[in-house]
This record gives structure tokens, C-alpha cells and sequence, in this order.
């Protein structure tokens, strides 16, 4: 996976507009125009935590929170110097979620979001993402879902 014009690994807080305890991912450690790979520790303190594991609710945030970095990102690195400057996301249409394994607390996932097609209404991005998360090598979720996004 090729970078975009940014240095690796780069902390989200700083462009999604999530905070504790909402914010599901920590680091993007790949990024392209259409592609994107973030990690995302799963603490005790984690609000999505249902006997020791992540559930399915924090699995679906976490990638749609993922998948909105592809096209979050170049509107903020536009604005990087405004630091107040937040890419919202809203999950518009959920195609597709299978969910094989919940991750347990104290665990590290890996999540993979692609683009597959993104359609621009005035100011809103329509956009259709592929999301694959995994445990270590084990792919534990795979989405397909439409996000709104609006820089």
C-alpha cells in the first residue's frame, strides 16, 4: 500500500470529528486514493465491551470509521492548519456485514476499508466501501456499506 503525501502512521483524532468514547480507530498505517489500513486497540474501557469482547455494533463503527479516512483525509490535509477543521461521516446504507469472530478486550484489530465508488453531490460525497477486519491473520469481519461524507 502506497502512501499519500503524509507520513505513516498518523493519528485520526486529528481529522475524524469522534472523540472518547466514540473513537473506534487509533492509527492509519496505509493510505492511498482508494484504499486505507488502520489498527485499533480494544481496551477495558471501551463502551462498545459486552463479556470481554468487542461486539458487533463497535465492529461496524470501527470500520465505517475507517473506510471515511480514504476521503477524509485529502479535504483535511487541505485545511490542516485550521485546527478545528473535522471530516463528518454518517453511515447512509449497510449493504452487507458478516461478522465470524468478536475480538476480545486487550486485543489489536487490523481493519482494511476500499473504495469502490464515490459519486459527489455539491459538497457530499456519496461513497461505497469494501471492509475486511481482522485479528492477527484471522479476517474476523467483512462490510459493504455507503457512507456520506461531508468535508
Amino acid at each position: 500500500m502506497q502512501s499519500v503525501n503524509q507520513e505513516l502512521p498518523i493519528n485520526v483524532s486529528r481529522f475524524l470529528p469522534h472523540r472518547k468514547p466514540m473513537l473506534m480507530v487509533d492509527l492509519v498505517v496505509g493510505l492511498t486514493d482508494s484504499s486505507i489500513e488502520t489498527s485499533f486497540d480494544i481496551k477495558e474501557d471501551n463502551i462498545f465491551l459486552e463479556n470481554g469482547f468487542f461486539n458487533e455494533t463497535g465492529v461496524i463503527e470501527n470500520a465505517a470509521q475507517t473506510c471515511s479516512g480514504i476521503v477524509g483525509w485529502s479535504h483535511f490535509e487541505k485545511n490542516s492548519h485550521d485546527e478545528n477543521y473535522r471530516v463528518e461521516g454518517f453511515i447512509s446504507k449497510i449493504d452487507k456485514v458478516e461478522i465470524y469472530k468478536l475480538p476480545p478486550t486487550n486485543t489489536s484489530i487490523q481493519t482494511k476499508g476500499e473504495l469502490l465508488s464515490m459519486h459527489q453531490i455539491g459538497d457530499v460525497y456519496n461513497c461505497k466501501m469494501n471492509c475486511r477486519t481482522f485479528l492477527g491473520d484471522e479476517e474476523i469481519a467483512h462490510s459493504l456499506f455507503t457512507l456520506i461524507i461531508k468535508p
